[in-house]
């Protein structure tokens, strides 16, 4: 396993689990539900600008208010306002620099896609 720390001290960890290669937190899981990130497939591919397929994972948003939005950056439209709680299907993953990463995910119950930050899934 190997094990790097960023600049802000979040140190991260490769896994490995039945032959897929993902990264978590050290204090905790990257996604809730034991999602591990693979190769890009389907997922990625529908959206290019992907960096990591999540191969649809269901997981819940931690933080009230979450923006959802247009674009993986925080300068971006916000379609809706997420709950804690609420259920979406993670896609994919969009890295935008160190310890940044952006989900493509769909809010199950309003069937709006877009952009949410890592920490809030």
């Amino acid at each position: 396993m190997r094990s790097v720390t960023s600049e802000r001290g979040f140190r991260w960890q490769s896994a490995k689990l039945r032959r897929r290669v993902g990264v978590a937190v050290a204090s905790g899981v990257l996604l809730t539900g034991g999602a591990v990130a693979v190769a890009p497939g389907a997922s990625a591919a529908s959206h290019p600008s992907c960096d990591t397929d999540f191969r649809d994972q269901t997981a819940k948003i931690s933080g009230s208010n979450v923006r959802l939005r247009a674009k993986p950056n925080t300068n971006s439209t916000v379609y809706r306002l997420l709950q804690k709680g609420a259920t979406v299907t993670v896609y994919c993953q969009k890295n935008a620099g160190e310890a940044n990463w952006w989900y493509y995910v769909k809010h199950n119950a309003s069937g709006v896609k877009g952009w949410v930050w890592w920490a809030y899934v």
